[in-house]
C-alpha cells in the first residue's frame, strides 16, 4: 500500500514537471520566431516578451473566483502621471493582454506546421501472448503457444517539392515460441518508400502552401500587434488628457461658482440703496445655474475616471488622481506644427502604414492561391520507389538474427490519376478567383480610407489650430469684459445682467481654450498615427514630433507670418463652392 502511494505521488509530481517543461519548450520556440520575425519584418531588434500574468505560475486549480472577486474590491489609491498611465496600462489591461496572446498564438500555429516539414519519429511497442487449444475427450489442450514483442520506429519526411519519404524500422524484431511449431516465412525489418509528385501537387509554392501563409501569417500579427500598440498608446493619452480637461473644466466652474457667490453677497448688500431687488434675483439665479454646472462637472469627472481604470485594468473602488503637469506641458508648448501635404503625406503612409502593408500581402496572398487551385487541373503523376529488407525464418530455425543483409527487394515506377471529376477542383478554383476579387477591392477600399483619413487628419488639424487661435483671442477678450463691466456696475452704468453673462463668457472661453489645446495635440497625434509614423518608444513622445522627409512635407511660407492675434484666412463660400458673386 505504501510503495504504491509513493508511486502515485511521484506520477503526480512528475506530471507537473513534464507540463512545466513543455511549456517552456513552447514558449523558447514561439519567442524565438517572434524575435526573428520582429526584426525582418520591422527592422527592430528582439525586445522582451512574455505573456505571463500574476496568475500563470500558478495552478489553475488553486484560483477561486472568490479570490478574483476580493481582488476587483481592492481599494488602493493611486496618482499617476502619463507616462506611469501607459506603463500600468501594458502590464495590466486586458484588450492588451489579449492581444499579446493572439500573436503567442500565431507563433504556436506556426511550429506545428513547421513540424510538418520537419523528421517526424514514431516509436512503439506491442507484447502479445497467442495460445491455440484442441478439444479432446479430456477437454481442451493447449498445442501451440507463442509469444511475440513487435516494436517499431516510424520516420516520415515531407518534403518542400510536395514528396513525402517513409521509413519503417525493426518490426517484429523478436518472437519466441513455447511448444508447437513456428509458422515459416519472413519478417519485415526495415521499410523504405520515397513518393514525388511530377505535376499535380508538385513545387514548392503548392506543396509548401500552409508553412508559406502560416510564416505570412506570424508577419502579419506582428505588424498588427505593433499597430495595437500605437493605437493603445494614442487611446491611453486620449483618455488621460479628457480626464485633465474635466478637472480643469471641475475648477473652472468652482471658481465661477465662488465668484458668483461673492458677487450675489455685494449684490445683496448693494440692494439696500442701488439696486433693485430683482438684480439681486437674477444673482442668486445664476448662482444656482453655477453650482448645477459645478455638480454636473464633478459627475463627469468621476465618470472618465471610472472608465479610465477598466482601461487600464485598475479596482473600480480604487481611488485615481492624475497629475496635471501634462496640461501644464501643454499649455508651456502651446500648438506644435505638422506640415504634410495631402500627395505626400499618403505616399508616405503607403510605406509605413502596418495594416496598409498587410493589405497589400494578403492581396498577394490571393494572388498565389489562384496558381495554387489551377495546379489541381493537371494530372496525378507520381513517381514512387521503395525498398524492404527482411529477416528469413528457416523451417527449424527461431532466431531473428539469422539474415542477410545484402538480399533485399526494391521497387519504383508512376502512379497516374486522370482528371476525369474535375468539380470539386473547379468549386475550389472559382472560390479563389472570388477571393481575389474582394480582397482587391479591399485593398482599393484601404487606399481610399488611408487617403481620407489623412485628408480629414489635416483639415481637422488646420481646423483645430484656427479655433485655438479664436478662443485666445476670446478668452483675452471675455478677461477684459469683466474687469470693465465691474467698474460699470460700481459705477452704477450697468446692470447685474451684464456681469453675469461677462462672467459666463470668460467661463465658457476657459473651457473652450483649453479643449482648443487638447484638441491640437490629440489630432496631431491621430494624423500621425494615420501616417504610420506614431513612434511610441522615446520619452514623453507625445510632445514631439518625428522627423519627416522634406519631400513628404509642406513648403513654409515665403511671406511674413500672420500674427497669431489677427483672424486666421478661411474660404468665403464662394471660394469654397467655386461659384461667382
Amino acid at each position: 500500500m505504501f510503495r504504491t502511494a509513493l508511486l502515485l505521488a511521484l506520477a503526480s509530481v512528475g506530471s507537473g514537471c513534464v507540463t512545466d517543461y513543455w511549456s517552456q519548450k513552447a514558449d523558447q520556440e514561439v519567442f524565438s520566431i517572434l524575435g526573428e520575425k520582429r526584426e525582418r519584418v520591422l527592422g527592430l531588434a528582439e525586445v522582451p516578451f512574455d505573456i505571463d500574468t500574476p496568475y500563470s505560475a500558478e495552478d489553475a486549480d488553486e484560483i477561486a473566483a472568490l479570490r478574483i472577486i476580493r481582488e476587483r474590491q481592492a481599494s488602493d489609491e493611486l496618482r499617476l502621471g502619463l507616462k506611469e498611465a501607459l506603463e500600468i496600462g501594458t502590464a495590466r489591461s486586458r484588450p492588451y493582454q489579449f492581444q499579446k496572446e493572439s500573436l503567442y498564438l500565431a507563433g504556436l500555429e506556426l511550429t506545428g506546421v513547421r513540424q510538418d516539414f520537419t523528421p517526424l519519429l514514431q516509436g512503439g511497442s506491442t507484447a502479445r501472448l497467442n495460445e491455440t487449444y484442441r478439444e479432446g475427450q479430456g477437454g481442451a489442450d493447449s498445442i501451440n503457444r507463442s509469444g511475440s514483442v513487435r516494436s517499431g520506429v516510424e520516420f516520415d519526411l515531407l518534403l518542400k517539392t510536395g514528396g513525402r519519404l517513409a521509413v519503417d524500422l525493426a518490426q517484429d524484431i523478436f518472437r519466441f515460441y513455447l511448444g508447437g511449431r513456428p509458422p515459416g516465412g519472413s519478417t519485415r525489418f526495415l521499410a523504405a518508400s520515397l513518393t514525388q509528385p511530377l505535376l499535380r501537387g508538385a513545387g514548392s509554392e503548392v506543396a509548401a502552401e500552409n508553412l508559406t501563409q502560416a510564416e505570412r501569417n506570424v508577419a502579419y500579427a506582428i505588424r498588427d500587434f505593433s499597430r495595437f500598440q500605437q493605437r493603445f498608446a494614442l487611446d491611453i493619452i486620449t483618455a488621460f488628457y479628457r480626464i485633465l480637461q474635466e478637472k480643469d473644466r471641475v475648477k473652472n466652474e468652482y471658481f465661477n461658482y465662488r465668484s458668483i457667490i461673492l458677487f450675489r453677497e455685494r449684490a445683496e448688500a448693494l440692494s439696500q440703496d442701488r439696486l433693485p431687488r430683482f438684480q439681486v434675483d437674477q444673482a442668486r439665479q445664476d448662482e444656482l445655474r453655477a453650482k448645477n454646472r459645478y455638480i454636473q462637472a464633478i459627475e463627469s469627472y468621476r465618470r472618465r475616471v471610472d472608465d479610465f481604470k477598466i482601461r487600464l485594468g485598475l479596482p473600480l473602488q480604487g481611488e485615481l488622481y492624475l497629475r496635471d503637469d501634462v496640461l501644464a506641458d501643454l499649455n508651456r508648448i502651446g500648438l506644435l506644427s505638422l506640415r504634410v501635404q495631402t500627395e505626400g503625406g499618403f505616399e508616405l503612409a503607403t510605406t509605413r502604414r502596418l495594416d496598409l502593408l498587410n493589405e497589400i500581402d494578403r492581396f498577394e496572398d490571393s494572388q498565389r492561391r489562384i496558381r495554387v487551385a489551377a495546379n489541381a487541373f493537371q494530372p496525378g503523376l507520381d513517381l514512387f520507389a521503395g525498398l524492404d529488407l527482411d529477416t528469413n525464418l528457416s523451417r527449424s530455425g527461431t532466431r531473428y538474427s539469422n539474415f542477410d543483409a545484402d538480399t533485399y527487394r526494391t521497387r519504383v515506377g508512376v502512379d497516374l490519376d486522370l482528371p476525369l471529376d474535375n468539380l470539386d477542383e473547379r468549386n475550389a478554383y472559382r472560390r479563389t478567383r472570388i477571393a481575389f476579387e474582394r480582397q482587391l477591392r479591399a485593398l482599393s477600399l484601404a487606399l481610399d480610407q488611408i487617403q481620407n483619413e489623412i485628408r480629414g487628419g489635416l483639415r481637422n488639424l488646420e481646423l483645430v489650430r484656427q479655433r485655438y487661435e479664436i478662443q485666445r483671442n476670446a478668452f483675452a477678450l471675455a478677461q477684459r469684459r469683466v474687469e470693465a463691466v465691474d467698474l460699470l456696475l460700481e459705477a452704477g452704468r450697468a446692470e447685474t445682467r451684464d456681469l453675469l453673462e461677462a462672467r459666463n463668457d470668460l467661463l465658457q472661453a476657459r473651457n473652450s481654450l483649453t479643449a482648443a489645446l487638447i484638441d491640437s495635440h490629440l489630432f496631431r497625434l491621430e494624423l500621425l498615427f494615420d501616417l504610420g509614423i506614431l513612434d511610441i518608444e522615446p520619452d514623453d513622445f507625445w510632445l514631439k514630433n518625428p522627423n519627416i522627409s522634406p519631400k513628404y512635407r509642406k513648403p513654409a511660407s515665403k511671406g511674413p507670418v500672420t500674427p497669431s492675434s489677427e483672424e486666421p484666412d478661411f474660404l468665403t463660400p464662394e471660394e469654397l463652392f467655386q461659384e461667382s458673386e
